[in-house]
């Protein structure tokens, strides 16, 4: 279910959120739909997969189907997220706020079947729940939070994070308003971020999500012709923004609050999205290269530099996802587009979301249009392949 980073805070979530499935007939079969995706994957019936296939996903959904364990368990996920659609549109229907947790807990595992199935013909169903959603993180951000415990409160506080990094997370590559449907409620939603931090499944610093959220809006409000200094100069200082965040000094004061002996790997993470987010504003904002010239390969190396450290057996591994998929459209170089690849083929066998498969082959067209076009002065891309992956309708969340 939802990856944490101690095992005291996931027995707690645990706990809290299993006595609801028996008053929320929606969040246990949502749970169920989820649990048997899942297992269906892991019960796949090879265990590598063989070199130079274009369709990886599809080749494992092929053999997944003819398989009698991973295929039943498809068949229990299937039948379960029937229902669990059943349940959500009659509780939509009568939304009130006393329901309105259960429902976005419910989104929030949907979202997650959909990212963890090899199925491509429903890829963007996603989508359809994150903008549901923000609709009910509105709600909440309305609601006074009354007097719930603190393991309530948590659990609470967890499902909220979790949608808001998927928000963030997927107005980066998505098109549309992503970002602004999320935006309007950020300032609410950053106490939660800040109370959740020691326990993300990404730790990424609420702030460098912030600034990714700000220029994943910029770059939908602003036009590609607009090449004024006031856009170019809004570009630059989330940029500087971003490079003048105090990582060490963010780790210390989580140290503060829960001394864990992964402040190492948590600030290698947090590293390695901060260098991240300044490729993915030159790539949305091109128009802050009017203003600064940039190095995106020494921005690429502090990413790969980082990530190294992170290995296999690091909970953190599988939350390396979206930083090594920046780095890895951005690069030219053949050494570390390999090395991307492998590392987002080690997170699948690490953590089997079918999700992946989609960002290696948003990864290969990437390379393909740095290849087709020479490369610009000063050794710049030629190309914006951010806009060339939108206009060729990839719409994929990494997380």
């Amino acid at each position: 279910m939802r990856a944490v980073s101690y095992s005291s805070d996931s027995q707690t979530l645990g706990t809290n959120l299993i006595p609801l499935t028996y008053r929320h007939p929606l969040l246990l079969q949502t749970l169920v739909a989820t649990s048997a995706i899942h297992c269906s994957n892991i019960f796949r019936p090879i265990s590598t997969i063989p070199a130079g296939l274009s369709d990886p996903g599809g080749y494992l959904a092929q053999l997944r189907s003819k398989d009698l364990v991973s295929r039943q368990a498809l068949i229990d996920a299937l039948t379960a997220k029937q229902k669990a659609m059943g349940h959500l549109q009659n509780m939509l229907d009568t939304l009130d706020p006393a329901e309105s947790e259960v429902a976005l807990a419910a989104t929030h595992f949907l979202i997650k079947f959909d990212l963890i199935d090899l199925d491509k013909r429903e890829g963007k169903s996603w989508r359809a729940h994150l903008q549901g959603s923000s609709s009910i993180l509105g709600l909440l951000t309305s609601m006074p939070q009354g007097s719930s415990n603190d393991s309530s409160r948590m659990l609470r506080d967890c499902v909220i994070a979790d949608c808001f990094i998927y928000h963030v997370l997927g107005s980066t590559l998505a098109s549309g308003k992503l970002a602004a449907n999320i935006a309007r409620y950020s300032t609410d939603l950053m106490p939660v971020m800040k109370r959740v931090e020691v326990n993300s499944y990404l730790s990424c610093p609420p702030e460098i999500l912030h600034i990714i959220l700000k220029a994943s809006q910029l770059s939908y409000e602003t036009p590609c012709t607009d090449w004024t200094l006031p856009s170019a100069g809004e570009a630059l200082s989330l940029i500087d923004d971003a490079l003048a965040f105090d990582i060490q000094g963010w780790a210390d004061r989580l140290r503060e609050r829960h001394n864990a002996g992964d402040m190492e790997s948590r600030v290698h993470i947090a590293s390695a999205h901060r260098s991240a987010v300044c490729l993915y504003i030159l790539q949305a904002l091109p128009l802050v290269r009017s203003v600064r010239p940039l190095d995106p390969g020494a921005l690429v190396n502090t990413i790969l530099e980082h990530l190294g450290h992170i290995g296999e057996a690091d909970p953190y591994f599988k939350a390396t996802s979206w930083p090594t998929f920046i780095a890895g459209a951005e690069t030219r170089d053949v050494e570390k587009r390999t090395w991307a690849m492998g590392r987002l083929l080690g997170i699948w066998e690490t953590c089997p979301w079918g999700y992946i498969f989609t960002a290696i082959e948003m990864l290969k067209a990437t390379w393909d249009m740095q290849d087709a076009s020479p490369r610009a002065a000063g050794d710049e891309p030629a190309v914006n392949w951010l806009k060339g992956l939108r206009g060729m309708g990839y719409d994929c969340l990494i997380v």
